[in-house]
């Protein structure tokens, strides 16, 4: 009960992530602060119900693959922070009593911020994808569909590489000027949802690399 809880939880932080980052001004500066402060009270619940990933920290040994989900989940905690910190800093019809005053770095760091925390979560998707991508790969490895699914991954993560490119979400990331061009909010939503398969392809060669070094370590000790 308390795992499809989890997967409750964050089912809806990503829809909401997808509808959030496609907002544009004039859909309600109102609805997009109120759906903003529900993504990170969601992202708090995330965390506790996850506290006995903490509690653990002290304990085990330091592979590389958890080190690599350690650095990962930090930096999408730092993110998050500075997504609602900047989100003060813009306070309009929310926030009225901010005692920040709205800045245009604050505009700017909400943007990157929120960029970077996309990109972070779709990472951090793909560290529970990994065993899921692992089972179908060993399923497939041994019949004749081995080429046909080794071409099919490239090709879904060229094209979610190229939906990144495609949703200027790499320029918001680096606040880089241009694309100004508006999209379909679908079309957006599917340039977003081929981006997370691309992160989640690639935390699953980097996952996989990494646990065969270790396995070729463990046999030479």
């Amino acid at each position: 009960m308390k795992r499809q809880g989890k997967l409750l939880v964050d089912f809806v932080m990503y829809a909401l992530f997808l509808y959030l980052m496609s907002y544009q001004a004039g859909r309600g500066l109102l609805l997009h602060g109120v759906l903003g402060c529900a993504l990170f009270v969601l992202f708090l619940l995330h965390h506790l119900l996850n506290l006995g990933w903490y509690r653990g920290l002290g304990q085990g040994i330091y592979t590389s693959v958890r080190i690599m989900f350690l650095v990962l989940n930090f930096l999408l905690m730092i993110v998050m922070i500075l997504m609602a910190v900047s989100s003060v800093m813009m306070s309009g019809n929310v926030f009225d009593f901010s005692p920040v005053p709205t800045a245009e770095w604050g505009r700017a760091l909400h943007t990157a911020s929120t960029a970077w925390g996309f990109v972070l979560m779709a990472l951090h998707v793909g560290l529970h994808t990994h065993a899921f991508l692992n089972k179908l790969q060993r399923k497939v490895w041994e019949t004749c569909f081995a080429y046909a699914y080794i071409l099919l991954f490239l090709l879904v993560m060229a094209a979610g590489i190229g939906c990144c490119f495609w949703s200027g979400l790499w320029r918001d990331m680096f606040l880089l000027s241009g694309g100004t061009e508006t999209v379909q909010p679908f079309v957006f939503y599917g340039q977003l949802m081929g981006t997370t398969l691309a992160a989640c392809q690639v935390i699953h060669l980097l996952l996989s690399v990494c646990s065969r070094r270790n396995t070729k370590r463990n046999t030479a000790a």
